[in-house]
């Protein structure tokens, strides 16, 4: 039998064996170039949800309402930190017409969103009557605070214009609001 010539001969130990195919391979740690592997740069987490912002706020789409995004100039600030930390957004300039307090943990904002019996108007010239607890994801913005891209408001939504009675143009209990509170 030519081909089994040789098989029964002396072999070499199984660890030289596993060091030539090791030292053969020629990659390096990077692949067969030798070339470092490309370093990645981890995206720093949110800032604090502090500052001036504009709170948007779009009706549910089960709501027989408009449907037009109403915006809100707010301001933000650190409200408390025991037992958890908390955030207080407040409309600028009339910050008893539109308040928000929300609990602040693990990039996650959440809390209740309220109007008085007046409602407030938008800078749409809107008025809004709101009672709702809003839930959302706190992002990085652009200059390093947090801020809500993609929120969830759940609860009462009521319209009117600027001198009508609260729900003139409409109201919505919904579970499915769209808010984003994005810096200004």
């Amino acid at each position: 039998m030519p081909c089994l010539r040789g098989i029964s001969g002396p072999r070499p130990p199984l660890a030289l064996f596993i060091v030539s195919l090791l030292a053969g391979c020629g990659s390096g740690p990077g692949g067969p170039t030798g070339s470092p592997p490309p370093t990645t740069t981890a995206t720093p987490p949110p800032g604090p949800v502090a500052g001036r912002y504009l709170l948007q706020i779009v009706p549910a789409p089960g709501c027989s309402m408009s449907r037009s995004p109403l915006t809100f100039p707010m301001v933000a600030a650190a409200a408390g930190t025991s037992p958890h930390p908390g955030l207080q957004v407040l409309l600028d300039g009339n910050p008893s017409a539109l308040e928000w307090e929300l609990l602040s943990e693990s990039l996650t904002v959440r809390g209740g969103l309220g109007t008085t019996g007046d409602g407030v108007l938008s800078n749409e010239a809107t008025r809004m009557w709101v009672h709702a607890i809003g839930t959302g994801p706190v992002t990085r913005a652009s200059d390093g605070r947090g801020e809500v891209t993609s929120g969830t408001l759940m609860g009462y939504v009521a319209l009117g214009g600027p001198d009508d009675a609260e729900g003139a143009l409409g109201t919505c209990t919904a579970r499915d609001h769209a808010f984003s509170l994005r810096i200004r």
